[in-house]
């Protein structure tokens, strides 16, 4: 069996509900893990053993960062939650990894994701960077497509 190649993400959109509303150069975040709950017991010989046992499932969130624009989307966005509107805020969204070529090679599909944060930029009109903005998305669950 040939060996594939990993993966180079090139850049990232954001698709929320079908439509892709922007693309960042940086996505974290797709990580999810399980409690782990410790059970002592007896064997059938009276011997203590320790059973581990998968317990909470948790997801983390997913962070976006981009260079600022004057596309108000992300802003507009968060703005719902923070006006109380969680439930419009709320979408079922994807995280979508491009390579060089402009190509999808990997697909993250996000349940019930609503944005948790905004992060503007630090500005300092003496360096010559990119001013960076952030999203935070907290979600319900997260399904690697491709």
């Amino acid at each position: 069996m040939a060996e594939r190649d990993p993966l180079i993400g090139a850049h990232f959109a954001l698709d929320v509900d079908g439509v892709v509303s922007a693309y960042f150069k940086e996505a974290t975040g797709f990580n999810n893990s399980s409690e782990v709950i410790t059970h002592q017991a007896v064997d059938d010989k009276g011997r203590s053993v320790i059973q581990k046992l998968p317990g909470d499932l948790t997801w983390d969130d997913i962070v976006l960062r981009r260079g600022i624009s004057d596309d108000k989307s992300l802003w507009d966005w968060r703005q719902k939650v923070i006006e109380g509107n969680v439930g419009e805020a709320r979408a079922n969204g994807s995280v979508i990894m491009y390579n060089t070529s402009n190509e999808e090679v990997a697909r993250f599909d996000f349940i019930n994701g609503w944005p948790s944060g905004w992060k503007g930029p630090d500005v300092n009109a003496e360096d010559q960077t990119i001013a960076i903005e952030e999203i935070t998305i907290a979600h319900e669950g997260l399904v690697r497509k491709n």
